[in-house]
């Protein structure tokens, strides 16, 4: 496996683009929103945030190209994985929206702060299908979220197009579902600007024993396989995003 190099803070470029020739290192990081990588076996996409680094695969090639180097995916979580009080928080806020008539969804974001996870239930708006933070500014819970959760009370964990379409930024994305039966479900996927790949939940949680993950079989192959990229905009939905409409307002995640 290639480690990839510390981080360079300068000359970044928004997205940048690199081969990976046989026998080189993983070149440093030098985008501000993401990179492509191509090696030998397909093009993967590398993005950088405080507590996060990730190698994700886009295109896995059938046949190797000859001369590059093989790239593996990668995923790094500092300073270590969110402990379990803040997941079984979670699951209690879940089942109190669950219980509400009618069964409410809630989100949840959890912020890198003084390499320590924190968990922030933002203002947002909620129903039984959907729930929505009420802010995006710069300085907004939602911006400067890691890891975004939410339930989906009494349904199973899954993403949904609305997600596919909401969930457009660099960070971990999961679902808590049938948060009210005895053995509560969770799937993850890292999203990196629409490009997912699904992840075992004890990469990023302590799981408690009463939630069951559900991203994939637990196998290598069924969570390596299991990457997508979605072009669904907000503005296609029947509620769409309020974005910011000049530039000096648009959010950098």
């Amino acid at each position: 496996m290639i480690e990839p190099l510390n981080l360079n803070p300068y000359h970044l470029e928004l997205v940048d683009y690199k081969i990976v020739k046989i026998g080189e290192k993983l070149p440093p990081h030098s985008s501000s929103i993401f990179e492509y990588l191509i090696g030998s076996n397909g093009i993967f996409a590398r993005a950088v945030r405080p507590g996060l680094e990730v190698i994700i695969p886009v295109e896995l090639f059938t046949a190797s190209i000859r001369g590059l180097e093989p790239i593996e995916p990668f995923f790094r979580l500092t300073p270590r994985r969110i402990p379990q009080q803040i997941l079984i928080q979670i699951w209690k806020e879940s089942c109190i929206a669950t219980l509400a008539e009618p069964p409410l969804e809630i989100a949840f974001h959890i912020h890198h702060v003084q390499e320590q996870w924190q968990l922030v239930i933002p203002e947002q708006t909620q129903s039984s299908g959907k729930c929505r933070s009420a802010e995006y500014g710069l300085n907004s819970s939602y911006i400067n979220a890691t890891v975004e959760v939410h339930s989906h009370n009494r349904m199973t964990a899954f993403f949904s197009g609305a997600d596919d379409a909401d969930e457009g930024g660099f960070r971990i994305f999961a679902v808590l579902g049938r948060v009210t039966e005895s053995s509560a479900e969770i799937i993850c996927r890292v999203g990196v600007y629409r490009q997912f790949w699904h992840i075992p939940a004890a990469w990023i949680f302590e799981l408690p024993s009463f939630v069951t993950d559900i991203t994939s079989g637990g196998e290598k192959d069924d969570w390596i396989s299991k990457f997508y990229s979605s072009s669904v905009a907000p503005p296609l939905l029947d509620d769409p995003l309020k974005l910011p409409t000049t530039f000096g307002e648009l959010p950098h995640v």
